[in-house]
């Protein structure tokens, strides 16, 4: 009996090795989603990439189903009346969701966290005949540097950034060197265009000049005519 005892606490001890040996690889953690309940609808809210985490690329994510537990589906083109903000504090920021790729009755807007700290989806409008009002807390933005490696030092840091205001200040440059050059550019245009305009100026100045010079020598040989008729008469 002894022997046995031993058998199956030594077996039982192996199970319990090897299930905490692979457990790592083959248990997700738990969802960090919250699901909040409105009459026949389940909205169910969180990040789309958790943990979430500063300067990484995430979303927003917004999961609805009509109905009770496993029986509840998914509504399509849920969000179309619905009003969603992302809030920090006192900031809020007015998100686009759309349809998610993976899963009907989801749907995600693109966000990259900044912050440490506490965020949450600000709802308000209707989920088809159902309306809602409501504020849900998102998990915990944490730092990256909990996950940086090797860690950015402070002079990498003022590198990268002084590498970033070089690369701003080039593109500010090039930029200004763009606009004279397109300046440059329209202002010989308006040079041409006025050198035109007085080419034109000029040569009808010359053309009216010469139209009243013939004017006047046609006035005054009609007048010379005339006399000399005149005298003829006379005589």
């Amino acid at each position: 009996m002894m022997k046995n005892r031993i058998l199956i606490f030594a077996a039982l001890s192996i199970l319990i090795l090897v299930t905490g040996s692979i457990s790592p690889f083959v248990l997700k953690p738990a969802s960090a989603h919250i699901s909040k309940t409105f009459v026949n609808y389940i909205v169910e809210v969180g990040w789309n990439n958790e943990p979430a985490y500063t300067g990484l690329m995430n979303a927003a994510q917004v999961t609805v189903k009509n109905g009770n537990g496993d029986s509840a589906k998914p509504v399509i083109n849920a969000l179309k009346n619905m009003q969603i903000s992302v809030k920090y504090g006192t900031v809020t920021k007015q998100l686009d969701f759309v349809p998610s790729s993976t899963e009907d009755g989801q749907y995600v807007a693109p966000i990259l966290p900044t912050r440490v700290g506490s965020y949450s989806l600000v709802m308000k409008g209707s989920i088809e005949d159902q309306y809602i009002d409501t504020e849900i807390s998102l998990d915990d933005v944490a730092n990256i540097d909990v996950v940086n490696f090797p860690p950015i030092s402070a002079s990498d840091e003022t590198s990268t950034n002084m590498e970033q205001i070089g690369i701003i200040l080039n593109q500010l440059t090039n930029d200004i060197e763009e606009a004279k050059r397109n300046s440059d550019a329209a202002s010989q245009s308006v040079l041409s265009a006025a050198k035109s305009f007085q080419d034109v100026k000029d040569s009808t100045d010359r053309f009216y000049m010469i139209s009243m010079t013939g004017l006047g020598i046609g006035i005054a040989g009609v007048v010379i005519a005339v006399i000399a008729i005149s005298r003829k008469n006379e005589k």
